[in-house]
């Protein structure tokens, strides 16, 4: 493996642990998994990095996501952007 690879490795692996610092100096640790989703997507996470930090998928965050909203709306919420 070369240099750069064995950096950009442990530049992945530094942010990923950052972003899960994040989240608990957030108290969205015991939140459900879409605010928590959304903070990491926030911090420049994709939504597959997102899922893979957060122990699922992202097309379960995709839809959790998409639920969040729709009963935001439902409620009377705004039906702008997040």
């Amino acid at each position: 493996m070369k240099e750069d690879d064995t950096e950009r490795e442990w530049l992945a692996v530094i942010g990923r642990s950052l972003a899960f610092l994040c989240l608990s100096q957030a108290d969205l640790r015991d939140k459900g998994l879409a605010p928590q989703a959304q903070l990491l997507e926030t911090l420049g996470l994709s939504r597959k990095e997102a899922a893979r930090l957060l122990g699922t998928t992202d097309r379960s965050l995709t839809e959790l996501i998409y639920q969040q909203r729709r009963r935001k709306v439902a409620k009377g919420g705004c039906r702008g952007k997040k």
